[in-house]
């Protein structure tokens, strides 16, 4: 997944209410700065944070993002800001994968109504 980066579904709430972005299902289109009117499809996505109620991550997969389809082919069940696969469970960070460039366009535009203590 080359060019592929995280973006947590709070970053992209933010973007939107900054209106730098929009979105018409799973794509986000540009709405600020050199990329606007650029689309570009999201993967829905979950973040490992960290194992809750166990020491040992026999899975590996703290630190990592894995797609909604990859969780399923695992058996893992998708419980919010939690992930249980087997009988382990863990603490996660849902999002969406993005292609680099239209993460950074996004973060990059300047936007129409900053939030408080953005630049």
């Amino acid at each position: 997944m080359a060019g592929l980066l995280f973006v947590s579904q709070a970053m992209l709430d933010a973007w939107a209410e900054q209106r730098k972005i929009g979105f018409q299902g799973d794509v986000m289109l540009l709405l600020e700065g050199a990329g606007r009117g650029r689309s570009y499809a999201l993967e829905p996505a979950t973040r490992f944070l960290k194992l809750i109620g166990a020491e040992v991550d026999p899975h590996r997969l703290v630190g990592k993002v894995k797609t909604e389809a990859q969780l399923r082919s695992l058996g893992a069940e998708l419980l919010g800001a939690s992930v249980l696969l087997g009988e382990v469970g863990y603490e996660v960070q849902p999002g969406f994968l993005a292609e680099a460039k239209a993460v950074a366009a996004a973060a990059e535009a300047p936007g129409k109504g900053a939030l408080p203590g953005a630049k």
